[in-house]
């Protein structure tokens, strides 16, 4: 009998564990959710909020270093290299400008699936980080998510700062590529003129 008293003792304490566990278990799923779901609203308010930003930006990829100036509104995207080559990207949804200037090229394009496409769903979609996870740094975090760029399946990385909060840094990785595109001096109120967006030929206008 005192066995029998002994074996289910020990039972009920295995099962008081296994459910202490579980109870552990569910209650971390529930905060690790809880605490995505904040960070992921402060990003979609902050982006969602942005209707007109400029700033200028260091490019790094494959060792090589770019400059220029990124500029945002009505949807539209301008990228502006001026250095090592003067080169300029204007997009809106689903067409897209290509200007050396140096070569007095131009040509036109469907930005699908393109780093330029990303930018624009970046600002623009407000369901498009709904479904990326957030990862936390010492003063900083970024989300991330995988999309698909010129027909390849890459990571994107979107880091923040938490204090001031603001957009810092884009990073693109993929099976060939690591593209890291930092934010310097954004300003949130430049009052940017509608005619740099234009997707008009320039070579016409010369």
């Amino acid at each position: 009998m005192r066995a029998r008293e002994v074996f289910l003792k020990r039972m009920l304490n295995n099962i008081k564990i296994q459910l202490f566990f579980f109870l552990l278990i569910i209650c971390t799923c529930f905060s690790a959710k809880s605490y995505q779901e904040k960070y992921l609203n402060i990003v979609l308010e902050y982006l969602n909020n942005i209707n007109e930003f400029s700033s200028s930006f260091l490019q790094i990829q494959n060792n090589n270093i770019s400059e220029g100036v990124l500029s945002i509104k009505n949807k539209r995207l301008r990228i502006e290299y001026t250095s090592p080559n003067e080169l300029l990207f204007i997009l809106k949804e689903n067409k897209a400008m290509f200007f050396n200037k140096e070569l007095q090229e131009v040509q036109y394009f469907n930005p699908k699936n393109t780093a330029g496409q990303f930018l624009l769903d970046l600002f623009n979609k407000e369901k498009f980080l709904s479904d990326a996870k957030v990862v936390i740094g010492e003063g900083h975090f970024y989300v991330t998510k995988k999309i698909y760029l010129d027909d390849m399946l890459s990571s994107v990385e979107i880091y923040f700062e938490e204090t001031p909060f603001q957009l810092r840094k884009i990073q693109i990785t993929n099976e060939t590529d690591i593209i890291s595109f930092t934010i310097i001096n954004p300003n949130f109120f430049p009052d940017l003129n509608d005619k740099i967006f234009s997707l008009a030929n320039p070579l016409l206008s010369l």
